[in-house]
C-alpha cells in the first residue's frame, strides 16, 4: 500500500475496500468523492490534514474540499481529536447499528440473532430479494425494509419484491434511504395491493410517456405547471395520441400546455376518448362555429344580439323587402347628419 519509488518500481500492490463501501455507500457518492476516497485508501497513511488531502487530490482544490465534505456527509471519514481527517470505521458502524436494533426489539436469544427471520413468508420473501436483487449480497438493514412494508405499511409479498424491483430499475438498491423512501412514498399513495400497484405504475408510466411527448413537441424540458397538467392528462385516462391530436389542433393558437389542457378537459367533459371521437367532435364544433359566424354577418356582426338570431318574431311590423344598397360616397356631409332633426324642428 504505497505509491511508486525507486525501491519499489512497480505499482503490484492492492488497496482492500470493504464490501460495505461498494453496497451501502458507493452508489450514493459522486465521481470526485469515490475517487478521493479510493486514493486516501490507497495512500494508507489514515490520517490527514486539509494541506495533505489537497495534495493528494488529482482535482481542483474546490472540488476536492466538496468531496471531502460529501465523505464526511455521508459517513465515511471524520476528523478526530488533533483535527486530522481519519476514515470512519465502517464495519463497526454496522455491527454497532445491528446490535442497537436487536435491543430495540427488547433484545433476543443467540439463536434469534440470526438475519433470517422466524416467520416463512418474510424468509422467503427476504431470500428471493437476496438472490434475484442484491446476488446474494443484500445488506442486513435493507430486512428491516422488508419488516416494515411486511408489517407496518402491511403491503402484500408480491408489492414488496416489485419494490425492490423498482428500486433497482432507478439504480437506487443500495441506497437505503432512497429505498426506505420509496416505500414511505408507496404507502402515502396506499399502494398495498398487487392491483393498486399497476393502477399508480400505469399512471407513472402514462405520465412520463406523456411528458417525453410534451417536451418533443414543444422543443422545451416541461415545468412544474406542465407536470402538473400532464399529471392531471395521465389521471384522466389521456393517452399520448389524444394528448398530441389536441397539441395539432391547437397550433393556430400556438403550441402549450395551457390552451391543450383547456382542449382535453373540454373532451374529457363531453365524453370523447379516442382521436376519432375527437375528430368528430372538432368537425361539429367548426360547423357550429361557422353557422354562429354567419348568423353574426347577416345580423350586424354582432352574436346573438338580434332578435331574428334569437329566434324572435317581430309583431306589428312587415316584413320589408330589402333593396340593394348603393355605394355610399367617400365623402359625408355633415350638415345631412342633422337634416332629419332640422325638418322635425321646422
Amino acid at each position: 500500500m504505497s505509491y511508486l519509488s525507486d525501491e519499489n518500481p512497480l505499482l503490484l500492490t492492492d488497496t482492500a475496500v470493504e464490501d460495505l463501501f461498494i453496497c451501502q455507500y458507493m452508489t450514493g457518492l459522486t465521481k470526485e468523492a469515490i475517487c478521493l476516497y479510493l486514493l486516501l485508501k490507497m495512500d494508507g497513511t489514515g490520517k490527514y490534514t486539509e494541506k495533505e488531502i489537497l495534495e493528494r487530490s488529482v482535482f481542483e482544490d474546490q472540488a476536492t474540499k466538496e468531496a471531502v465534505a460529501e465523505l464526511i456527509a455521508a459517513g465515511l471519514i471524520t476528523k478526530n481529536r488533533n483535527n486530522k481527517f481519519v476514515f470512519v470505521d465502517i464495519k463497526k458502524v454496522e455491527v454497532e447499528s445491528y446490535c442497537a436494533s436487536v435491543i430495540a426489539k427488547g433484545g433476543a436469544e443467540l439463536a434469534d440473532l440470526e438475519l433470517s427471520p422466524l416467520k416463512k413468508e418474510r424468509d422467503n420473501l427476504c431470500s428471493s430479494i437476496n438472490k434475484t436483487i442484491y446476488a446474494g449480497k443484500i445488506g442486513w438493514n435493507f430486512y428491516g425494509v422488508v419488516d416494515k412494508c411486511l408489517y407496518t405499511y402491511k403491503f402484500e409479498s408480491i408489492v414488496i419484491y416489485r419494490l425492490f424491483e423498482e428500486a433497482k430499475e432507478r439504480k437506487i438498491q443500495y441506497n437505503i434511504h432512497a429505498v426506505e423512501k420509496l416505500a414511505k412514498e408507496w404507502d402515502q399513495k396506499g399502494i398495498r395491493t398487487a392491483d393498486k400497484l399497476d393502477e399508480v405504475l400505469n399512471a407513472s408510466k402514462m405520465t412520463k410517456e406523456l411528458t417525453d411527448l410534451v417536451g418533443k413537441l414543444t422543443r422545451k424540458r416541461a415545468n412544474a405547471l406542465d407536470l402538473e397538467r400532464i399529471e392531471k392528462w395521465a389521471s384522466l385516462g389521456v393517452t399520448p395520441e389524444l394528448a398530441e391530436f389536441a397539441f395539432r389542433s391547437n397550433e393556430y393558437r400556438g403550441v402549450n400546455t395551457m390552451n391543450v389542457d383547456e382542449t382535453l378537459s373540454n373532451w374529457i367533459y363531453a365524453g370523447v376518448t379516442t382521436v376519432e371521437e375527437a375528430t368528430k367532435y372538432e368537425n361539429e364544433r367548426h360547423k357550429e362555429n361557422s353557422r354562429k359566424y354567419k348568423n353574426s354577418k347577416k345580423n350586424g356582426g354582432f352574436v346573438g344580439t338580434s332578435g331574428g338570431a334569437a329566434g324572435i318574431e317581430y309583431v306589428g311590423t312587415e316584413k320589408k323587402t330589402e333593396k340593394p344598397e348603393k355605394a355610399e360616397s367617400t365623402h359625408t356631409n355633415f350638415f345631412d347628419m342633422f337634416e332629419g332633426e332640422a325638418d322635425e324642428d321646422n
